[in-house]
């Protein structure tokens, strides 16, 4: 990969590490304590089958043995077993959705998507999240710009980071009412593809690019050989006289045109829209 310090992304920027999705759980009022207790002793009997169920095979099955313990941390997590869950359409009753979208590395091992999806300081990332009302976290191997921390956080075999054990992905959470939900999924899935295609020159790389230059802040080496690419252009123009532009009289303010209104679209407007232009381009 690319050095991300020359494309303008920071160590507090691209060290990713797995936020709580507690905000993210649904919250339902009727439960009182004596219902999460007894989800509790659910969930504790539930791993404890988990875990005979793990001695009994013995380790002679590898992948069966790796399935239950996934199944195990996605218990503790989730503080309840797993259940048939019925959509409530009717009452519109909040769910969450996941999916994980994989980052083509293999395929393109060279690419920064990194930084792509982060852009300069995560505003990238930022906006994603801000424009599909979804979260989302850059997880998995390669996620964390120190990869001697990231090789220890993995070695330490710490649930907290048992994500850099999986493959380099994009974990989306959406919570809303059911068809609100599965819009948000759709829209952020629809956007986020278009940072995966590893084109380091198209419009997202471009306007990441214009937003480091318009920082001041920012004091990059492809910064200043930008400037300096410009410097010899302004100066040939500034020879050139100016009294055509001073003659120029200005435009009367009734007849300047206004902007025409945009259309306030809704995330399912939105994400209707996003899947068109990805799977019917114009």
């Amino acid at each position: 990969m690319a050095d991300q310090e020359t494309n303008g992304y920071n160590d507090e920027a691209s060290d990713f590490k797995r936020k709580s999705n507690a905000s993210l759980r649904e919250i339902d009022p009727d439960d009182d304590g004596e219902e999460a207790s007894k989800q509790s002793e659910k969930v504790q009997e539930y791993i404890r089958n988990i875990l005979n169920e793990r001695v009994a095979l013995d380790r002679k099955y590898p992948i069966a043995d790796r399935l239950l313990q996934v199944e195990v941390e996605t218990a503790q997590k989730n503080g309840k077993p797993p259940a048939r869950r019925y959509i409530d359409i009717y009452r519109e009753k909040p769910i969450k959705l996941q999916v994980k979208v994989i980052v083509p590395v293999k395929e393109h091992p060279k690419f920064n998507f990194v930084g792509k999806l982060l852009g300069p300081k995560g505003n990238s990332l930022k906006r994603l999240q801000e424009d599909t009302m979804c979260k989302m976290a850059i997880l998995g191997r390669g996620s964390m710009k120190d990869r001697k921390r990231e090789e220890e956080l993995r070695l330490a075999m710490d649930p907290k980071y048992a994500h850099l054990n999986d493959d380099l992905h994009v974990e989306i959470n959406a919570l809303g009412p059911p068809a609100e939900a599965h819009a948000r999924i759709a829209y952020a899935l629809a956007e986020v593809r278009k940072f995966l295609i590893p084109d380091s020159n198209d419009f997202i790389r471009q306007e990441q690019m214009r937003e480091m230059l318009e920082d001041p802040e920012c004091d990059l080496p492809v910064k200043k050989a930008y400037k300096k690419s410009i410097a010899p252009h302004a100066s040939a123009h500034d020879g050139l006289p100016s009294s055509g532009m001073m003659s120029s009289s200005p435009v009367p303010a009734s007849s300047r045109s206004l902007p025409p209104q945009r259309k306030v679209l809704s995330i399912l407007d939105k994400a209707r829209v996003a899947l068109e232009d990805t799977h019917f381009p114009r």
